[in-house]
């Protein structure tokens, strides 16, 4: 079983981002990850905790997750944000809400990416406390991994599918 501590020594390595970001325009995503991975050192690996999942089908599964930067999400505040999620998946479509974040970039969309136009999931978050939520349309397996760098005070995140 890979650690955390594992995970974060391998993404120094370009051609493990390769392989969880890579394979669009010349493995772009890829580089840019890998580049802001290095030159920062507020930077670490965490375990996802699954609040809510949605299959709609033909491998189209969605998913709600909270996760801290230092460790795991306590259970009393995951069992309240599961509640919370799993009530405002039945009111909206999670799938209209669902993001791949397959490369390192801003975890609330940092206002250039469509996903910031679709807060209310993120709204679950509790940044004060280092709760972070967010909506996840899954590549492949269930997600367990999420990769994160803080640069300038903004926190950007991956899902690291292939660890």
């Amino acid at each position: 079983m890979t650690t955390r501590a594992e995970l974060t020594a391998k993404l120094d390595d370009f051609a493990f981002q390769k392989v969880n970001f890579g394979g669009f325009l010349m493995n772009k995503r890829a580089k840019n990850s890998h580049a802001l991975w290095t030159r920062n050192s507020d930077k670490g690996v965490t375990e996802l905790a699954i609040l809510t999942t949605r299959d709609y089908g033909d491998g189209n599964i969605y998913d709600v997750a909270a996760f801290t930067l230092d460790g795991t999400v306590p259970s009393d505040v995951q069992r309240e944000l599961a509640s919370e999620a799993e009530a405002l998946a039945d009111r909206i479509n999670l799938r209209e809400h669902g993001y791949v974040y397959n490369q390192l970039e801003p975890w609330d969309g940092g206002g250039t990416i469509w996903i910031s136009k679709k807060p209310e999931f993120r709204a679950l978050s509790r940044p004060d406390t280092g709760i972070f939520v967010i909506p996840i349309q899954r590549l492949y397996s269930e997600p367990r991994w999420l990769a994160w760098v803080r640069e300038n005070g903004q926190l950007h995140t991956a899902i690291v599918y292939k660890p």
